[in-house]
């Protein structure tokens, strides 16, 4: 189930705000157009659950945001 899948994607990511971003931006980096948005999601979240996925984000994430201008 989806729900099983995000709480072990939860104890990788604990912010669930950061979490539903980076799903959503991933879906769309991964979404074809023979695929179905909700095999996607549940593909993405998958990929949260394990930490290695996880951690390797989070810290695209972190690089990102210390390249963003102050504002």
């Amino acid at each position: 189930m989806r729900s099983d899948r995000i709480h072990k994607a939860l104890a990788n990511i604990p912010n669930r705000f950061v979490l539903c971003r980076l799903v959503s931006v991933a879906t769309r980096k991964f979404l074809g157009p023979d695929m179905r948005v909700q095999d996607v999601i549940n593909d993405v979240i998958g990929r949260f659950a394990d930490t290695e996925f996880a951690t390797q984000q989070l810290r695209i994430l972190a690089d990102l945001e210390t390249k963003l201008p102050a504002a």
